[in-house]
């Protein structure tokens, strides 16, 4: 019986010794609900389509498919990501269907409300965005 008891506590401290390396909030699949480029255009307003992007062991995938008025675009990338302090962020582009980005490292501020995620950029090396900034809004998915 004490032999017993004595497993039994062995295996439960061994248990409860294994924890699991706690995920970030941003790990997962999101998907995009508003978005505006520093211009006119809107998404859902004038351009629609889906876009997803995934988070995962510091590295960013994101595809999507677009259409403005009769332009149909598709949209893909990915990269490393990190977070630098706070909601200072930053994103390494090693693929990107816009060659300018391909090489780039992305300031960005990134907030985290619930299930919604907000990402505005470019931030200058103050972190202060521009006047004319991106915004994009993603919702996690189920």
């Amino acid at each position: 019986m004490k032999r017993t008891i004595f497993l039994s506590l062995i295996l439960a401290l061994l248990a409860g010794s294994c924890t699991q390396e706690k995920k970030p909030p941003i790990e997962g699949g999101w998907q995009l609900v508003y978005g505006n480029w520093g211009s006119d255009m809107t998404f859902p307003n004038q351009v629609t389509g889906v876009d997803v992007k995934m988070w995962a062991n510091g590295s960013f995938v994101f595809a999507g498919k677009y259409q403005v008025d009769t332009t149909k675009e598709e949209g893909f990338g990915w990269g490393k990501y990190r977070f630098i302090e706070g909601n200072h962020y930053e994103e390494y582009v090693i693929f990107h269907p816009s060659e300018s980005y391909v090489g780039k490292t992305i300031k960005m501020l990134m907030e985290i409300r619930n299930d919604t995620l907000i990402q505005q950029w470019p931030a200058d090396e103050n972190w202060k965005l521009e006047a004319k900034h991106n915004i994009e809004k993603y919702v996690r998915m189920k």
